[in-house]
């Protein structure tokens, strides 16, 4: 019973710096539009993180700092000064940026960082 107790404890110990990294999430809003004329680039989502130039984690928090370029995405319905127009386009070799979902948050970030200067505000 008490090494169940002390194991529990350093399980929540561990926890607490995973927890305040991942409540500090910032991201970046892009906002999806109808046209290329009103977008800043074009992005096609690719199969395999192997093609893509960027891993992107898409994330609902939204922080008052939304100008992080590491791959962390919130979708926006509405623009406004924060938020870059894209426009989805299905094919990738015409894409200004390619890139693939991710599920987890560590693995979002620049394959290609070359293309890093299109996502910045």
């Amino acid at each position: 019973m008490k090494n169940q107790f002390k194991k529990n404890a350093f399980m929540a110990l561990l926890a607490i710096p995973l927890i305040c990294h991942f409540s500090s999430i910032q991201a970046q809003v892009v906002h999806p539009v109808a046209s290329k004329k009103e977008a800043r680039f074009s992005v096609a989502i690719v199969p395999h993180e192997s093609y893509a130039d960027l891993k992107v984690y898409r994330t609902d928090s939204l922080n008052s700092q939304v100008n992080k370029n590491i791959g962390y995405w919130i979708i926006s319905e509405t623009q406004d000064s924060q938020t870059i127009p894209i426009v989805w386009v299905s094919d990738p070799i015409t894409a200004d940026l390619k890139i693939v979902l991710v599920n987890y948050p560590e693995r979002a970030g620049w394959v290609n960082k070359h293309k890093k200067s299109l996502l910045k505000l």
